[in-house]
């Protein structure tokens, strides 16, 4: 179940606190009440809040000084003054010591759950983008060893160091599989925080589309000496200059060129060109292997976090984004993405720019 925004309202008068539970009684949040800033605060320090609506003038401790020990106490909470007429030179004070806004007394129930809706909807957008700078930063941090484990592990795998035993090759195969489970975890993850999630960043520019996109990725050394000596062969039948995310592109290059080889058989070729067709540039790229029924392509494939398991494909694993991710770069450029297949064969993915 999804955790609701946690409101505290501060006020002395029991009318307002009646008033704002039952403007918000049909709102998703969890609202509780403090009668003075002494309680308040006595329930601040237990933590747990997102939202605090506090009026400014009551008896004892104010909410400018409420205000002013949340923000000394580092309280990781989003702040809302009540004021009247005569204190609205103290809410523009109250602004600048880092409240979110203020609601003027009187108020109509839609100014209050407008104030209340925009504060917790900041508060959600600022957590999501405090989550992506820790998610880059780990996946980054994480990259450098998991890609350290795995080049020693292919390097025993190739008998670099002398001929595997049958039972030592499984064992080093599972490391491997799981090594690459890892660096889909971390691109994947590199991937949304340069996306901000759904709030995609989108950066247009005229880019040659395989100088600038392809070429760079088709010529990285793991993708070349890929651990199942699948040779990658290259027609670009135009080199298109096109208006796009040169960064966002590479990401749907880099998704496609890794399943390519992860579901693809090994010792055989995956084919990638570019070429004008229908009004538009179109990259295509081929594998054989166990490709996929046309009602998965048509009813699971480009679907956030789904998975198509079958046959051929055990061990293999996954996070279910990666497709997503490029059916959202895509959708983003105008473009559009596609796969066809004959199963247990092959399977070739394309997407075109207009």
């Amino acid at each position: 179940m999804e955790k609701k925004p946690r409101l505290l309202i501060i006020d002395d008068e029991d009318i307002v606190l009646k008033s704002c539970k039952r403007i918000l009684i049909k709102e998703p949040y969890e609202v509780e009440t403090a009668y003075s800033a002494e309680h308040g605060l006595e329930k601040l320090e237990k933590g747990g809040y997102d939202v605090v609506i506090t009026d400014l003038m009551m008896p004892g401790m104010g909410g400018m000084e409420l205000l002013r020990t949340i923000k000394q106490r580092n309280m990781d909470v989003t702040v809302i003054i009540f004021t009247g007429f005569a204190t609205a030179e103290t809410a523009r004070e109250a602004l600048k010591m880092g409240a979110f806004d203020y609601i003027p007394k009187p108020f109509t129930p839609e100014e209050f759950r407008d104030v209340v809706g925009n504060a917790v909807k900041t508060r959600e957008e600022n957590s999501d983008a405090k989550m992506l700078d820790l998610m880059a930063i780990v996946s980054h941090d994480l990259k450098s060893p998991i890609s350290v484990v795995q080049t020693n592990a292919e390097t025993l795998y190739r008998g670099y160091f002398g001929d595997l035993a049958p039972d030592q090759k499984k064992t080093i195969e599972a490391i491997l599989r799981n090594c690459q489970y890892l660096e889909d975890i971390i691109r994947t993850y590199i991937d949304l925080s340069k996306m901000g999630l759904d709030g995609m960043g989108f950066m247009k520019q005229e880019i040659n589309l395989v100088e600038d996109v392809v070429r760079p990725i088709l010529e990285q050394p793991e993708n070349q000496n890929n651990i199942k000596g699948i040779k990658i062969n290259a027609e670009f039948r135009e080199r298109p200059v096109v208006s796009a995310d040169p960064n966002l592109l590479k990401i749907v290059v880099t998704n496609l060129l890794n399943n390519a080889i992860k579901y693809g058989t090994a010792g055989s070729e995956i084919k990638i060109g570019v070429e004008k067709r229908d009004g538009g540039h179109v990259f295509s790229i081929y594998n054989e292997g166990v490709g996929l029924s046309k009602e998965d392509i048509e009813s699971r494939l480009f679907k956030k976090y789904s998975r198509v398991k079958q046959k051929g494909t055990e061990g293999i694993k996954g996070t279910g984004l990666g497709l997503y991710i490029c059916k959202t770069i895509m959708d983003k450029h105008g473009g559009r993405i596609w796969a066809e297949s004959e199963q247990g064969k092959w399977i070739r993915f394309f997407f075109s720019i207009p």
